[in-house]
């Protein structure tokens, strides 16, 4: 534990060390939040009952302000660091230190988003307290519930981050691999569009994957609304998912060290 508190504060550390890109990268998501908002809000003007989907106005615009904060938590150099690493093969500095390959990837990555969840955090409740009669404000009960379904998603969010770099191995470029993970990710999660707008066919498909557990579900817990399943499945789902990635994570490992070749002078 105290290695990987070690490696989370030296990620952190090297992620403030060029302050100005450190800053205007935890700011620039806020304007992804100032379009999300106008769209919606031009959308929700055009219905005479302003709803949609079952969803009226305050309700979204809640979602959008839950979603940005449990969304845009890394950069894009971020995640795709240890891709990058992979690419040109500063990887090999990961395999020889006496710290599991999987624990520095993590740590590395919870460095990231430290200071990013935490801006994000500051942006939700500001905007909470400045706008909550146009919001669904949450409950304390329901903020409760939300935390430990929170550290989940973000877990998830991380494994995921790192199976998808360790396909790098396999391939020449990570460009491609990094769009379609966003890309799927973005759309069966929630972030761009909640998944309850769906049509039947369409949302079974999502909640059978794990990308609902990282943004959709969690916000559904705290806005208090209907969940698919009972919320102590949702928790289980969660650890699911995360079981499979970390065995996941230890086949593709095991085969690649197995196939790796590391040559030096």
């Amino acid at each position: 534990m105290r290695n990987f508190l070690k490696l989370t504060a030296m990620s952190l550390q090297s992620q403030m060390y060029y302050r100005t890109s450190f800053f205007l990268n935890l700011l620039s998501p806020m304007v992804l939040l100032a379009g999300q908002y106008l769209l919606w809000h031009a959308l929700y003007q055009q219905q005479p009952d302003h709803i949609i989907s079952g969803m009226d106005a305050a309700q979204m615009y809640s979602y959008l302000l839950i979603a940005f904060t449990l969304n845009h938590i890394m950069g894009w150099s971020s995640e795709n660091a240890l891709s990058k690493e992979i690419k040109n093969g500063t990887v090999v500095k990961r395999c020889i230190r006496p710290v599991s390959f999987l624990s520095q990837s993590v740590a590395e990555m919870t460095g990231t988003l430290l200071p990013q969840l935490a801006l994000n955090l500051i942006i939700a409740s500001a905007g909470f307290l400045l706008f909550g009669r146009y919001l669904l404000v949450p409950s304390l009960q329901n903020i409760v519930l939300f935390l430990p379904c929170m550290a989940g998603a973000l877990l998830l969010r991380i494994l995921l981050i790192e199976l998808c770099s360790l396909l790098c191995f396999y391939t020449t470029g990570y460009l491609g691999i990094s769009w379609t993970r966003n890309a799927i990710f973005e759309f069966f999660s929630g972030a761009l569009i909640p998944i309850v707008m769906f049509p039947g066919w369409l949302k079974s498909m999502a909640y059978m994957t794990p990308f609902p557990y990282m943004i959709q579900i969690p916000i559904s817990i705290l806005l208090g609304q209907e969940l698919n399943v009972p919320l102590f499945q949702v928790y289980a789902v969660q650890f699911f998912w995360i079981g499979i990635f970390l065995g996941l994570h230890g086949l593709f490992y095991k085969n690649i060290r197995k196939n790796l070749i590391i040559a030096g002078g």
